[in-house]
């Protein structure tokens, strides 16, 4: 009789799926205070980042050892991005009923804090620098790699476009997000970022070659 081995496609791909899923829960819980979102998104980046690269194991265990580390930083960071996001909200809701001119220079500060949004998490888990060169490393990173910008944008825009859309759509995105929609995001997201961080290095290392 033959032995049932663990070690195949179908449970390698199981043990994927339930590991996106217990992130997404942890990220979904560590999130609900809100102040403590930026430190949720860079443990899940962190996370992900290296799961692409083939380095992470035990989800759980660096996940939380993540959030310890980066609270800090990524707290800050995400203070400074709520506090101007919700700047820019307000003056959507009601500035542009005013002045309706000024709706393409808020267009332009909304794009510059998307592209703020998609990079600076990402970056934090990734190196370590202060708040002000995150925040202008993001800025000159999604400029420079516009494309995978505008894809991991839209990416991340699925839910609030579901919630655009009215509750009938909302009620059947919110299971998919409450349960692993956060993790695949991050996840794809993260296979475009490996690619621009990697760029990065190369970049780094020879540029440090030519000057030696």
């Amino acid at each position: 009789m033959k032995k049932l081995s663990i070690d195949n496609p179908f449970f390698n791909f199981m043990g994927n799926l339930g590991d996106w899923m217990i992130l997404n829960v942890l990220f979904v819980i560590t999130s609900l205070p809100i102040v403590t979102i930026g430190m949720s998104l860079t443990a899940l980046y962190q996370v992900t980042l290296r799961r692409t690269r083939g380095e992470s194991v035990y989800v759980v265990r660096e996940y939380i050892q993540a959030c310890r580390e980066e609270w800090k930083k990524s707290t800050k960071v995400w203070l400074v991005l709520l506090a101007t996001g919700f700047l820019l909200l307000f003056d959507i809701l009601y500035t542009l009923n005013l002045w309706p001119a000024l709706s393409m220079g808020i267009g332009v500060l909304l794009a510059i804090w998307c592209f703020l949004f998609t990079y600076a998490f990402p970056l934090q888990a990734q190196f370590d620098n202060t708040v002000k060169d995150t925040l202008k490393n993001a800025l000159l990173l999604s400029v420079q790699q516009l494309p995978f910008t505008i894809l991991m944008i839209a990416l991340n825009a699925i839910p609030i476009i579901c919630i655009a859309g009215g509750a009938y759509v909302t009620m059947m995105a919110m299971p998919v997000y409450l349960v692993i929609g956060f993790s695949l995001t991050a996840r794809v997201n993260s296979i475009f970022l490996t690619k621009i961080f990697n760029g990065m290095k190369r970049r780094i290392c020879y540029e440090d070659s030519a000057q030696s």
